[in-house]
């Protein structure tokens, strides 16, 4: 999704960010662009750290100056920005952006085994693949949603952006991105995801319940797909 013609400007204000204070995020397109809104939002902007310790997932607003967002980063370090966004008429486009905040960084967390059941309150989602494994290519994942301890069914939960959840995807070695919307089907989520190629990857599942914005964190581990000796693209 990552498309040369559609090239962003990021800034700042202030400039030399600094850890856990306000700061304001301003996006800028080299050129007009008319933006669709896509779920409920013109610009889906999503923030990670280096290690991918840390997730955001927010949404500026569109201004003279251009599309601006305030937040706060939470330590000093490498953050990576992906910009999700329709432009009128084209596909849906990511563009990937850097921010340093100046200082020590923290140190750098493993992930030595996998995640699959992220809890938020009383609610958690555990992630099943098809085949048992998750392998690179495209593959279909269950998303067995509880509520204090019992299964229920995702369409009983309100919207969140138009859909009953938002799954973001991102690998540890190279930050390859991928966002998705799952369906409902027979009581649970059903997630079709395109694993670019093997590694550990990051997820986050939000939904919403009573107001309230529920984000639930994994560690995946991703194997070559049987008969496919390419990196899966």
């Amino acid at each position: 999704m990552e498309n040369s013609e559609y090239s962003i400007q990021l800034t700042s204000e202030p400039q030399h960010i600094v850890p856990a204070q306000d700061t304001v995020l301003t996006l800028t397109h080299e050129k007009p662009l008319k933006l669709e809104i896509s779920h409920e939002k013109k610009i889906h902007l999503i923030i990670v750290n280096e290690d991918l310790s840390y997730f955001n997932h927010i949404h500026p607003v569109e201004t003279e100056k251009g599309y601006t967002v305030k937040t706060k980063f939470p330590s000093s370090g490498k953050f990576h920005l992906f910009a999700d966004y329709k432009p009128s008429g084209s596909d849906q486009v990511v563009n990937k952006l850097e921010v340093s905040v100046p200082g020590k960084a923290p140190s750098a967390e493993e992930y030595n085994k996998e995640k699959l059941t992220g809890n938020s309150g009383a609610y958690s989602i555990t992630l099943v693949a098809d085949q048992g494994k998750f392998t690179s290519g495209h593959m279909m994942i269950a998303g067995i949603l509880k509520k204090d301890g019992k299964e229920i069914d995702p369409l009983t939960l309100a919207n969140y952006l138009g859909a009953k959840a938002h799954v973001v995807l991102i690998s540890v070695d190279d930050k390859e991105y991928i966002h998705a919307h799952p369906e409902v089907e027979n009581g649970r989520y059903k997630l079709h995801a395109s694993f670019p190629k093997p590694g550990i990857y990051r997820g986050w599942i939000q939904f919403q319940t009573e107001d309230i914005v529920h984000t639930t964190d994994y560690v995946i581990q991703v194997v070559q797909q049987r008969g496919n000796s390419e990196s899966g693209h």
